[in-house]
């Protein structure tokens, strides 16, 4: 049995289209735990209405992406089934699969088990574009791979040279858990990781306990990048990058790397420091870029529309 876990916020139609993604599926034995997190927007009655099938958990509006995916995995620890394995599945809600998807996950578990199974992610308006494909972590000087590069942010080029990538951590956009990780390190840290990072750190947690973190290429994730919480990609101001050093929306909140810091790293401060630089330089260099960018000289040709000055 899959209990595929999902926290939503006042995000329905978003929620609808995934919950129809998983209603479509050739793999049969699951069931859906939504855990509504005080949506406000109809939320509920929509998954009542369209999904009766599906469980839905409510919080009040203080749970965030941690506690309320650990709702999800109390319900399933609560309700595991009896001669078999049983798994947790989380899943965001801006997202969408293929009808094999969580076939593709079962198949990539039989393979490499035990094991927890990640996703790969591609952007769900360019379904070419690789967003994720596992990450690479230098615990001691703050250092991370993105896989993707290793394949040019393709999919095509990662679907044509490889089956299964063996990541340090995974995401909880589309991993498979089995039941037993939970039982041997425990739930979520919703006291240190409120919302970003919980997913990583829980990772990072399970495969010092000896459980293998692989992803597998044929379980896709479409995701929509731009439904993220803060698209750093985007012309973000000075202002905007100091004040998500303080929010729990941000995935640069300065409390929840440093406490990852302390749990994880090899040199504890010195890793924080490396990586307070790290996300401040990657920063410095967007803004220099899109400086660049507006600043640069450009023609007008015969039809009178602007033109770069740069020809190949």
């Amino acid at each position: 049995m899959i209990f595929i876990v999902i926290p939503v916020h006042n995000r329905k139609e978003f929620t609808r289209q995934c919950l129809q993604c998983l209603a479509e599926q050739r793999y049969r034995n699951f069931r859906i735990v939504v855990v509504d997190d005080g949506s406000t927007d109809g939320t509920q009655e929509m998954v009542r209405q369209s999904f009766p099938e599906v469980v839905l958990r409510k919080g009040n509006g203080h749970l965030w992406w941690t506690e309320a995916t650990n709702e999800g995995v109390r319900y399933a620890l609560n309700n595991r089934t009896d001669g078999e394995q049983n798994f947790v599945l989380t899943l965001n809600d801006d997202t969408r699969v293929g009808s094999d998807y969580l076939q593709s996950l079962m198949d990539a578990y039989d393979q490499k088990k035990p094991c927890m199974i990640g996703s790969v992610s591609v952007d769900a308006d360019d379904p070419e574009k690789l967003e994720y494909a596992g990450t690479i972590h230098d615990f001691y000087f703050a250092k991370e791979i993105d896989l993707k590069n290793r394949f040019k942010r393709n999919y095509g080029n990662l679907a044509g040279r490889a089956v299964h990538l063996e990541s340090h951590s995974l995401p909880g956009r589309g991993t498979l858990i089995p039941l037993y990780v939970f039982d041997t390190i425990g739930l979520y840290d919703s006291r240190r990781f409120i919302h970003y990072m919980s997913d990583i750190e829980f990772s990072v947690r399970a495969r010092k306990a000896g459980f293998p973190l692989i992803v597998n290429v044929k379980s896709v994730v479409h995701e929509y990048v731009r439904a993220t919480g803060l698209f750093v990609a985007q012309g973000v101001s000075w202002k905007q990058f100091f004040s998500s050093f303080s929010s729990i929306k941000s995935p640069t909140n300065l409390k929840t790397r440093y406490h990852f810091a302390l749990a994880h790293s090899k040199t504890k401060l010195i890793y924080f420091l490396l990586d307070l630089g790290r996300i401040s330089a990657g920063f410095l260099l967007r803004k220099i870029r899109t400086n660049r960018v507006k600043n640069s000289p450009a023609e007008t040709n015969a039809n009178g529309f602007a033109t770069s000055s740069n020809h190949s």
